[in-house]
């Protein structure tokens, strides 16, 4: 055989190797997956307070005017999701502006009514001092209402001629029905 003949074979036969090889190792490097379906699904969230479509809301009433250590006032405070999506909310915390200090209960009730103005009614979410209450995330389905009774007393320790008052900050995001 003459040696521009066996070169060629060698050649072919490199190039060959080389073909095979790359299209074999090109297989590891593609890869084909099919994923069921699936929904997005996208919605409204909004978070009222006393009245649908409220966003900020004074609770007139919830105030001690001329008022002794351990007096209380207690009112209720209609939470609404007014969206299309179900909702979680908590009291992410209160800020106390003055020197009186003050405790803070926090209860979920079925309706107005049952936030008399005294007792302590409903399914306690928090019981302690204003200006560290919080509460864990509490669900609301789309388009209906869960009542909170704020109590506000003043504590045992509280001193004649001083004043205070509370911010309430909420937070709510939208949950996922899947």
């Amino acid at each position: 055989m003459k040696p521009q003949i066996k070169w060629a074979l060698a050649a072919a036969a490199v190039l060959l190797v080389g073909f095979v090889s790359l299209q074999q190792t090109g297989a590891l490097w593609r890869s084909e997956a099919t994923a069921p379906g699936g929904t997005i699904t996208a919605g409204t969230l909004e978070i009222s307070a006393g009245q649908s479509g409220v966003k900020s809301f004074n609770l007139d009433g919830l105030t001690l005017a001329d008022a002794d250590a351990g007096q209380s006032v207690q009112k209720p405070l209609p939470v609404i999701n007014s969206g299309n999506v179900t909702m979680r909310y908590k009291l992410n915390s209160v800020a106390v502006n003055g020197s009186t200090p003050l405790m803070l209960r926090v209860a979920t009730v079925n309706t107005q009514a049952e936030c008399t103005a005294t007792g302590s009614p409903g399914t306690e979410l928090y019981n302690g001092a204003a200006n560290t209450a919080f509460t864990a995330p509490q669900n609301v389905s789309a388009g209906t209402t869960e009542v909170l009774c704020l109590k506000v007393t003043i504590a045992s320790n509280a001193q004649t001629s001083q004043s205070s008052n509370a911010t309430f900050t909420f937070g709510a995001e939208s949950v996922s029905n899947s």
